[in-house]
């Protein structure tokens, strides 16, 4: 009687082995939603809330499944009430994975407005690349330091406050005791893009908190962070959704030589170093099997 059309037998069914199966789609629907919007970073609160409350209906359903003594006291039209909404609830739970997958009513973060600027210009990344320059992030002059005023009076000494500038100078003049280093992207409609590595260099999809910005899915909002530590660029992997490889290993942290590869998502990435007895020029990176400066 499973396929019964009669009430009764459905609400039996129901009670007798439909409530686990409800149970279990409702319960993994929520989870998988809930779980899969949080680690994409994806705007999906229609999704979350419409499955946890599906999820909700069909808890009183399986309570007196597996507690029947609870129903004694009950009146009937109740018991076949929370029946009819325990499987209206998992038809909806079901919809709302199959519009969630879909896309239906979710917010990418690359709907966001500066990300669609970037796209109606053409200009996937956030800042402009020219492949016969490597990429710096600003050319002035090292700090000077403070020229003390001129005086004949004695005067008290006064605390000086960096300003936004002065942090700025400063992190170039440091950049440019790095060794130079590139990241050249080898892969994708983006392949030939490089970027000078810095002490830190951050790489992800938000603009406003990375270095390097990579406009695709695959890549968390901050994916990876490169430092230069004890004289080597090492690369650590941000608690990103889909990791960090490096020649084909996932790694969590590792030290990166002249000619490795960096998979981040779908976007590979290369590694130009610059020795003592070559000159830079990282423009001749490419996507065979092979590359040199």
């Amino acid at each position: 009687m499973i396929f019964s059309t009669d009430p009764i037998s459905i609400i039996s069914g129901w009670y007798s082995w439909g409530v686990a199966i409800a149970f279990a789609v409702t319960f993994v629907t929520t989870l998988w939603i809930f779980f899969d919007s949080q680690s994409n970073g994806y705007l999906a609160s229609l999704w979350r809330w419409l499955s946890l409350l599906m999820a909700m209906i069909v808890i009183p359903s399986v309570i007196l499944s597996f507690s029947p003594h609870l129903a004694l006291g009950l009146p009937t039209r109740l018991i076949n009430v929370l029946a009819v909404a325990g499987i209206v609830a998992t038809l909806i739970s079901l919809i709302s994975l199959l519009l969630y997958g879909l896309g239906v009513g979710v917010i990418y973060p690359e709907d966001d407005e500066e990300t669609a600027g970037d796209q109606a210009e053409g200009t996937p990344f956030a800042a402009t690349v020219n492949p016969e320059q490597p990429a710096i992030k600003a050319t002035v002059t090292p700090p000077h330091g403070v020229q003390p005023a001129i005086t004949t009076k004695e005067q008290t000494p006064q605390r000086i406050t960096p300003t936004a500038s002065d942090t700025i100078r400063i992190k170039n003049a440091l950049d440019n005791e790095l060794p130079l280093a590139w990241i050249v992207i080898l892969n994708g409609p983006f392949a030939g893009n490089e970027f000078r590595l810095h002490r830190i260099t951050d790489i992800g999809r938000e603009p406003d908190h990375n270095d390097v910005v990579v406009d695709d899915r695959t890549i968390s909002r901050q994916h990876a962070r490169i430092r230069y530590e004890k004289g080597a660029f090492v690369i650590y992997d941000l608690a990103s959704a889909n990791g960090v490889f490096v020649n084909g290993e996932r790694v969590q942290r590792r030290v990166l030589t002249h000619g490795d590869r960096i998979k981040l998502g779908q976007v590979m990435f290369g590694v130009v170093m610059v020795q003592e007895d070559m000159e830079p020029n990282p423009g001749q990176a490419e996507s065979g099997d092979s590359f040199s400066v």
